[in-house]
């Protein structure tokens, strides 16, 4: 029987009922669908890594022995390591797409991923293993070749495999603003398979080493140096010629003297992995250039800062959404229990024992809330979940990564349900213990009295709307907080999801309008000469840029704790590619001097005047330079100094990258390898913010539905408590359109105010959200008027509507029936 009840109860409070259920089931879903992708990545990672052995240290240094190697397995705090070398090529028939090669001769540490064919072969001088998503977008296929051009020499070899690696979660190329899977690629491959004499023959005939480099940087000539020198030769009498005759007669063993360890890579179980850094510099007599942990690694930094961007976005609006479904549950399941007071009363009288009365109304938001909860549950994580981690997948690499569950969503469903049930079985109680004979007369009115507005001065001068409004609403002040958190929350989160679009807009005409002032990108083949580079740019009338990573400090030589990995850029300050202080005006770089991006600036505690200390990855070179310019990047955190004072330090510039107002072809010269046009440039930018404008849509999507859901429930509740009130107002002859009017602007006041508190709130908690994106990108938050007033317009619109939805109600209110139980 009560059963029956409940659901002719559910039938005639339909709306009600379906926006509790809408809302658990939008609460629910708010939080799995981003929890789930950050969790299931998360244990992705994890298996990835160990499956991978990723290393936990990475040294980057000039030449690595195999005595540095032995001396750091010494070490009782390391686990596992090796030594690597990685060039960067080209590939010869994939659009020049950069390809990094990876030269090894064991395979213990950060070891590739097979997604196909057969396990990395160190052992294996003919074979190399290719990254599985650009041999996709390729149709690469295992068994095929596969050559990459690097320093005037070709790399071939087999495809033996298709692999990831988790130092390329997140890849990108030097040419490109972001990800593009068929321009970038990496390869591993046996140490010894690397054409390491036609490498050195290249580089001895195009005068790129000369017997000088040789004698400065190996010890290869050192035995036939000194036959020479007992013959009275000094090395200025030998020739090109009889240089490549003496390497003509090395082994190939000898010849790869040439071609050093430049990376030494370790595992270890020491959390603090820098607490190791003197102990390691120790053991191999500083040998090394730069120490980094797995934060600091392009690849695995910028997917992690993702991840935690998206965390903490699930949290903030999850947390934002569960509040307000509760505070709207808490309040309509009340109104709903106390609707059924004479219900109650007759089951009282009847003799219906009070845990079965109870059971019955704490069963109805159990049910609807449960129901919401599971389809949340459901399609939170394996829909909307998924799809976002398909989008995301399209950006990153990450093996095995699906939605995942956790006792959180179990605990978060607990909560909403044990508040609907909770609500109802209070509420029910405290009308099982009125008297039965009180309990199926309507409850009388509260007692009037003086509201808190009717001791403005000015509260006589207003009209009978105003007045009845103002004291409604102080008699209903739950119902009237729900409507303006409720409507803020919403406003905030639209503004947000606009402002993105804005901001999104605001980088752009930053980074095309203000900071590349050219028309032409032209990308230069790598180990070009100076002079090579020198001569194209007076061709092409352009400037010549040059970047590199580095480490940045307050002193020389100091640990990691005390320095930041960054990028210089080096420009000759024509005025074609510029910087822009924090505030996006452009601004020049004082002779002498560098400028430091504002975060960089913030993170070591450096302003204006100050000096700082640099060296490039690959030198321990140290540079000193006084800050002229506190500088602000969207997308890259350093240095910008000038040509001119970079080789004053003694830094080699090496450009790699002209850019021009002149049209430049790529067969316009064999240094050229990849031309951008800024309608190109254009476009790539507007794929890379693909994955942005998925959450914008998402954030817009929930946040209207949740003003409309919001709006709908303060409507309703309003209606259901002043029914009589209204019934009361016809009597005496006001008209339904003048009632209407007294709900409309009830509502549309109330909206007003949850438009202005909310609006403040969302530039901040966007701003925010860009901020935890890491050092990677620095985005300055911006939302026009226009969508101030775009996100305002839209929510006093369902305002609105919500009001004409219930102008019917209020024409076919039965005055008798209403007032009957008030006599």
């Amino acid at each position: 029987m009560l059963t029956r009840k409940m659901f002719r109860d559910m039938k005639g409070n339909f709306g009600q009922f379906f926006s509790i259920f809408i809302l658990s089931a939008l609460a629910i879903m708010m939080f799995t669908t981003f929890q789930s992708s950050t969790l299931g990545a998360a244990n992705a990672m994890q298996t990835f890594n160990h499956k991978s052995n990723l290393a936990d240290v990475w040294m980057y240094g000039e030449n690595f022995t195999q005595e540095n190697l032995e001396a750091v397995k010494n070490l009782k705090e390391v686990k596992d390591a090796q030594l690597r070398m990685m060039v960067t090529g080209k590939s010869v028939k994939q659009g020049n797409a950069q390809v990094d090669v990876y030269l090894e001769d064991e395979n213990i540490v950060t070891k590739p991923y097979v997604e196909e064919g057969a396990e990395f072969d160190p052992a294996d001088t003919k074979g190399l293993w290719l990254s599985e998503k650009f041999a996709d977008y390729w149709k690469i296929k295992v068994g095929d070749e596969f050559s990459v051009a690097y320093n005037g020499i070709t790399i071939t070899g087999t495809v033996r495999g298709l692999i990831s690696t988790p130092e390329y979660e997140y890849m990108c190329a030097d040419t490109d603003l972001d990800t593009d899977v068929s321009n970038i690629a990496y390869v591993y491959m046996s140490y010894r398979g690397f054409p390491v004499r036609d490498y050195v023959n290249h580089l001895i005939s195009d005068d790129v080493i000369s017997i000088s480099d040789i004698l400065k940087n190996t010890h290869a000539l050192d035995e036939a140096m000194e036959k020479l020198h007992e013959a009275g030769m000094t090395e200025n009498d030998i020739t090109k010629e009889m240089l490549l005759e003496m390497i003509e007669n090395f082994s190939d063993e000898k010849l790869f003297s040439f071609m050093p360890y430049t990376q030494l890579i370790f595992t270890t179980d020491v959390k603090d992995v820098f607490s190791l850094e003197k102990k390691v510099a120790n053991a191999i007599d500083n040998n090394y250039a730069v120490y980094l942990d797995k934060s600091s690694i392009p690849g695995l930094k910028v997917f992690a800062d993702e991840m935690a961007q998206h965390k903490q976005f699930s949290y903030a609006f999850s947390i934002i959404f569960v509040l307000i479904a509760i505070l709207v549950i808490v309040t309509s399941m009340k109104r709903i229990v106390e609707q059924q007071r004479t219900q109650i009363g007759t089951m009282n009288a009847m003799g219906v024992k009070r845990f079965k009365i109870a059971f019955h109304y704490v069963s109805y938001s159990l049910v609807v809330s449960l129901l919401g909860a599971l389809v949340g549950l459901f399609v939170g994580p394996m829909v909307v979940g998924q799809e976002l981690i398909d989008v995301f997948l399209g950006w990153y690499t990450l093996p095995g990564w699906k939605p995942a569950y956790s006792w959180k969503f179990i605990a978060m469903t607990f909560v909403i349900v044990l508040v609907c049930a909770g609500t109802s079985y209070l509420s029910c109680r405290k009308l099982m213990h009125v008297a039965p004979s009180e309990a199926l007369r309507p409850a009388p009115p509260k007692a009037g009295k003086k509201c808190i507005f009717e001791k403005l001065p000015f509260w006589n001068k207003l009209g009978f709307q105003a007045q009845y409004n103002l004291r409604d609403i102080s008699r209903s002040k739950l119902r009237a907080f729900m409507c303006v958190f409720g409507t803020a929350c919403g406003m905030m989160l639209i503004c947000c999801g606009f402002g993105c679009d804005d901001t999104l807009k605001n980088v752009k005409e930053w980074m095309f309008d203000k900071m590349q002032n050219y028309q032409y990108q032209v990308m230069l083949k790598d180990g070009i000469s100076t002079s090579q580079a020198d001569k194209l740019e007076e061709e092409y009338s352009g400037e010549l840029v040059m970047t590199d990573s580095i480490e940045v400090a307050t002193k020389k030589n100091a640990l990691h704790k005390d320095k930041a990995t960054a990028s210089v850029v080096v420009t000759e300050g024509k005025g074609y590619y510029n910087i822009t202080d924090v505030n996006q005006n452009v601004v020049e770089v004082e002779p002498g001097t560098v400028a430091l991006t504002s975060k960089l600036a913030k993170k070591i505690g450096v302003k204006v005047g100050d000096t700082v200390y640099w060296h490039i990855y690959a030198k321990n070179e140290w540079y000193g330079t006084k800050v002229s310019v506190i500088s602000r990047n969207p997308s890259i955190t350093g240095i910008t100094i000038l040509r001119e004072d970079f080789e004053k330090l003694g830094g080699k510039f090496t450009p790699y990258m002209l850019v021009t107002d002149n049209k430049v072809t790529k067969e316009a010269d064999k240094n050229i390898t990849v031309v951008h046009n800024q309608d190109a440039m254009l476009s790539s930018y507007k794929d890379t913010m693909e994955l942005m404008y998925v959450m914008v849509y998402i954030m817009v999507m929930f946040s209207a539905l949740l003003v409309v859901i919001v709006l709908y429930n303060s409507g309703n509740l309003s209606f259901n408590e002043r029914v009589k009130e209204f019934a009361t107002l016809k009597v005496m002859g006001f008209q339904s359109k003048r009632i209407r009017r007294l709900i409309s602007m009830q509502n549309l006041c109330l909206s007003v105010i949850g438009v202005l508190v909310g609006a403040p709130f969302g530039r901040m908690v966007l701003q925010s959200m860009f901020d935890s994106n890491g050092d990677s990108f620095d985005y300055q938050a911006v939302i026009g008027m226009p969508y101030y007033i775009l996100s305002g317009a839209f929510v006093l619109l369902v305002s609105c509507l919500v009001s004409f939805m219930f102008s019917k109600r209020i024409k076919k209110l039965d005055m008798v029936e209403v007032l009957k139980g008030m006599e």
